[in-house]
């Protein structure tokens, strides 16, 4: 039979603390969204474009071309 101690531990970690929990890491995580800033507005000059999808997160040539390497993408440089 479990102690007194022992009950409300386990009715804290089966109560609504996991809930809160979850909820509390949705709202961090959806504020946290309202902040973020696109890659194309952050200056980097190269975008990789793999079978229809392009990413602008590459300030050289260099990072672009280790990004795609091996998976049949291409590296241009971003448009202004």
């Amino acid at each position: 039979m479990l102690n007194s101690k022992a009950r409300l531990a386990f009715a804290l970690l089966l109560g609504p603390t996991p809930l809160i929990v979850a909820a509390t890491s949705i709202a961090l995580t959806a504020g946290m969204l309202a902040f973020a800033t696109p890659a194309e507005a952050q200056g980097n000059q190269w975008c990789s474009r793999i079978k229809g999808a392009t990413s602008c997160s590459f300030q050289t040539k260099q990072q672009c071309r280790a990004s795609v390497s091996g998976r049949g993408g291409t590296c241009v440089r971003r448009r202004s």
